[in-house]
Order: C-alpha cells, then structure tokens, then sequence
C-alpha cells in the first residue's frame, strides 16, 4: 500500500486523500475499500475523493455508493484539479457525498447510460426513470438541487464549477486541497453510526492513499478495452486450440479468458481461484510428466499472476488485527516469491534435463529395469540410465524385470522382455 505519510502523531487531525482518475471500475471499487480501510486503522476525520473521470461501470459505480453512505467518516468528493471532469459515474459519486466541491474550470454531469462496448446512449425509459429518481433522492439527502440532478441523467446536461456552486450542486469552490479542507472546517453532516458531526481538517495531516499492487493489476485488466480485447481473444484461443493439435490453444485460450472476466467483473474472487487452480495443474502436470514444455512456464505466469490478484491489502477482510497484518503480509509475498522461484528452477531442471536425454543417450538395444507392470494396455515406469521414463510393451512385463529399448514415441519408451544369453 502506498501513502506519503505512514504514521501520524497522537491526537493530529489526519484526512485520507484517494485520486479517482480514469475508467470508474472494479479497481476503482477496490481502491476505496483499502483507502477506507486505512481511514479508520489512522482514525482519520474525513476521507476526500479527488475526482477526474469520464466515468464507468454502473453497478460498481452502486457499490461505491454504498461504501460512502455506510461510512462512518465524512466524504468529501472533489473535481480535482483545475479543469477535471466528473462524468456520469463521477456525478453520480460526488451528489452522494457528504459534502461537494470543484476546482475551477472543472465539468459534471453527462449521466444518461450508454450501451458497452458500442457506446450508444440507452434510450429505455424504465433505466432512465430509475437513474434518474436514484440521483435526485440523492441530492435530496444532501440538500442539493434536485432538479438539476434530474437533468444530469434525462438531459446530458453539464455544469461549470461556478454554475454548479450557483445552483447549489456543490457546497464549496477550492483552487487546492489545502484550501478546501481549511474551508470545510466546522461544517456539520450526517454519517452513518455515529448522527451528526463537525467535520474538523482546517490545517489537517493529508495522507495521499495509492493503490496497492492488486489495485494496480486489476485497473489493467479492468479497462474496458484492455478487459474486452482478453476476453475476445480468450474465446478465439479455445476454439484454436480444440481444433488443432497440442494444448497451447487451450492454455492461452483459457488463461485469457479468465483474465478477461475478472476484469470485465464478474465474480473476481472466484475466477481468482480458478486461475490458481489452473496454473496448480499445469505445473502438476508438467512434473508429473516432464517434458510438456509449455505447461510448466503457463503454470508458474497463472500461479503469479493469482497471487498479486489474491492478495488483498485490507486487515479486517482478514480478520488480522491491524498491528499482525503488515507482516503477515510481507511473509506471504516472500513465499510467493519464493515458491515462484523454486518452480520456475523445478521446470528449468526438468527442460534440461529433457533436452540432455533427446541429445546425448542412446535408445535402442539399451537396457532398463521395470517399475511398474507395463502392457499394451498399460503404460508404467521404467528405470533407464538413472531416470524414470515412461514406458510400454506389447508383452505383459512385471515390476522389477530388466527390459530393452526397442523404439521411442515422444517421452514414451516401447520394450520388450530382455532374453538373457
């Protein structure tokens, strides 16, 4: 978790900064779960949303929603810096703010839905009636205009700073966070829990809160583009693969895909796991039958690529007291690390070594010893020049008897009983 500043002296005003910029997304959402998180481990007096964004995605936009009106610290929300934008989505996050303010030559509004990936703006009256009676009872609770709010959705309507300061949209105009937190100083709001409270940041300590590294890899994977374009290629990469020879087509496929639907946001968590798992079998697999090649590194990229997306950088998702969950999770990225590294060195030993018998021994008229039963039917191991090699007979071969090498397919060593002279 990155942040300018991680310790604070006792009884100091502290307020939580999060920069929203871009595509409001899942990430979006995980930012603000860990910046809030942090918020109260710091036992800050208000958390400032610093908006500049074209919008986004409309049930993590709810979601988001949800966090700041179950908050029990004030939110402010900021169109920041000087000439931001809070579209849509932005809109919709800043009128459910405890308190509002814009920089100068900032923008709001353009709330009508549009369709994804096309772009078209949805014309249905039942989402937009719903959109709409949503935003104004928002701007109900906060005392805002509720008629402009109207307008933000039926209309496309934007709004300047100083017209949304006029209309009473937004309660404060500010050049810099300095000096709108010196502004909204002794204001009171409503929070959940804790009633009405005076906001206290007139000369606070602002802690600039950065994503962490699940943040970070979820917001490649979760821009739209980025999200569609895995997604597509997931799908191309299966069919490929199922019509062609070999495994890569399904592997990429597959590993593609996944990543594609959890930036696309369905269900993360879960298809988080299912990308553990993968990667758990491919390498299995690779180790259970060496030489695969392609299995091993595809195992290791999914085992890694799981990993950073697993780890989250919040306590109480844990339930790890505050004081035990720094280290905690500096110990488990160790041992991601760490257990990359020995499967990676796993995988190369096994290539080297795959690579060395196909260049250097000899096959055919060479001796090895059974270690299962082998048959036509039934393939086993075989001990040959130190090495377990998979094997079979068209003669029925019991475990322990010497045997010799009459051909190779692939990995697979075809032999018969050895006639002793």
């Amino acid at each position: 978790m990155l942040t300018t500043a991680l310790s604070f002296s006792l009884g100091s005003k502290n307020v939580v900064a999060i920069k929203l910029d871009g595509v409001i997304n899942i990430a979006t959402l995980d930012l603000i779960k860990e910046g809030m998180d942090y918020a109260h481990r710091i036992n800050a007096t208000a958390i400032l949303l610093l908006l500049d964004t074209p919008g986004g995605v409309l049930d993590t936009t709810f979601e988001i929603i949800k966090l700041i009106e179950q908050s029990s610290i004030p939110v402010i929300s900021f169109v920041y810096p000087k000439g931001a934008t809070a579209w849509s989505a932005g809109t919709f996050i800043l009128l459910s703010s405890h308190l509002t303010a814009m920089a100068p030559n900032s923008i709001l509004g353009s709330c009508q839905p549009r369709a994804y990936p096309s772009g078209e703006l949805i014309e249905d009256p039942k989402l937009i009636n719903s959109l709409t009676e949503f935003l104004v009872q928002r701007a109900r609770m906060h005392n805002r205009n509720e008629t402009i709010a109207a307008k933000f959705v039926e209309e496309n309507l934007n709004m300047n700073a100083e017209g949304a300061k006029n209309y009473k949209v937004v309660e404060k105009l500010a050049t810099t966070v300095e000096e709108l937190l010196n502004d909204v100083d002794g204001i009171e709001v409503e929070v959940a829990e804790r009633g009405q409270i005076m906001i206290q940041t007139k000369n606070a300590e602002i802690h600039h809160f950065g994503p962490s590294i699940r943040v970070r890899a979820l917001r490649i994977l979760s821009d739209p583009n980025v999200a569609y374009l895995l997604f597509i290629l997931g799908v191309w990469g299966l069919i490929f693969g199922f019509l062609t020879t070999g495994f890569e087509g399904e592997i990429v496929g597959g590993f593609l895909l996944i990543l594609g639907l959890i930036g696309l946001g369905f269900y993360v968590d879960l298809f988080v796991a299912i990308l553990l798992m993968f990667g758990g079998i491919l390498v299995y697999v690779e180790m259970r039958k060496p030489g695969l090649e392609f299995f091993g590194p595809a195992g290791v990229v999914c085992l890694f690529v799981g990993s950073l997306l697993l780890l989250r950088f919040d306590s109480a998702r844990w339930l790890i007291s505050p004081e035990w969950y720094w280290p905690f999770l500096i110990i488990v990225m160790v041992l991601v690390l760490i257990l990359t590294g020995i499967s990676a060195l796993i995988l190369y030993k096994l290539f080297k070594s795959a690579r060395k018998r196909l260049t250097v021994l000899e096959f055919v008229g060479e001796v090895a010893r059974t270690i299962d039963e082998i048959g036509p039917e039934k393939e086993g191991f075989v001990r040959f020049h130190g090495e377990y090699w998979r094997a079979r007979s068209d003669t029925l071969i019991k475990p322990g008897e010497k045997v010799k090498v009459i051909g190779k397919e692939g990995l697979v060593l075809i032999v018969e009983p050895l006639k002793e002279k």
